[in-house]
C-alpha cells in the first residue's frame, strides 16, 4: 500500500472510463507518474458524477456521467449540490485517512478546492495537504514549476530518495 493519496480532478474521460486518457491527468502523471508505479503513491479524483472521491480505476463505474463542475453553472446555481459534495468528500476521506499517512491534493476547480480545504479544517492540516496549484487556472495546473514542486511535496510526504524528475514536460 502505498505511503499518500494524490487527489487530482475528474475530467471527461471518466466518460471513457479512465481518467489518465485526458490531457489534466496526463500531465500530472508525467511528473509523478514514477511514484505511482514505484507504489509511493496512489491517485483518486474528486468527481461530481459520484459525488465524492473516486481512487483510480474505480471511475469505470461512472462511463455514464460527465459533468463539467463549474462553480457558476453547476453549484452557484444549486448551492445544495456543493454540500452534497462536502458531505461526501469528507465520508470518504475519513475513509481513506485510515489507508493513507496523508492525502495530498492538487486541483484547479474552484468548487473542488473549497470542498477539500473544508474537510482540512475539519480532518486536520497535518493529514490533508493542499499542492496547488496557485491559481483555479489550467496554465497554472499544466506549470512545470507547479508540477515540480507537486512531486517534491510528495517525495517529502513517501520519504523517497527517488530524485526529482528533469527534462522537457
Amino acid at each position: 500500500m502505498a505511503e499518500a493519496l494524490l487527489v487530482l480532478p475528474c475530467n471527461r474521460c471518466v466518460r471513457l472510463g479512465d481518467y489518465s486518457l485526458c490531457p489534466n491527468w496526463r500531465i500530472v502523471l508525467r511528473s509523478v507518474g514514477d511514484l505511482v508505479d514505484y507504489g509511493l503513491i496512489d491517485l483518486a479524483a474528486i468527481d461530481s458524477c459520484k459525488p465524492g472521491i473516486v481512487p483510480w480505476g474505480e471511475e469505470k463505474r461512472l462511463r455514464w456521467c460527465d459533468l463539467y463542475p463549474s462553480s457558476d453553472l453547476y453549484y452557484r446555481r444549486e448551492p445544495w449540490r456543493l454540500e452534497i459534495l462536502y458531505r461526501n468528500v469528507l465520508s470518504d476521506l475519513r475513509w481513506l485517512l485510515a489507508r493513507y499517512k496523508r492525502i495530498v491534493y492538487y486541483v484547479n476547480v474552484k468548487a473542488y478546492r473549497e470542498v477539500l480545504d473544508r474537510s482540512r479544517r475539519v480532518l486536520g492540516e497535518a493529514f490533508l495537504v493542499p499542492a496547488g496549484p496557485p491559481r483555479n487556472s489550467p496554465l497554472s495546473f499544466k506549470s512545470r514549476k507547479n508540477r515540480d514542486k507537486l512531486r517534491g511535496l510528495l517525495l517529502e510526504l513517501a520519504g523517497s530518495k527517488i530524485k526529482p524528475v528533469t527534462g522537457p514536460p
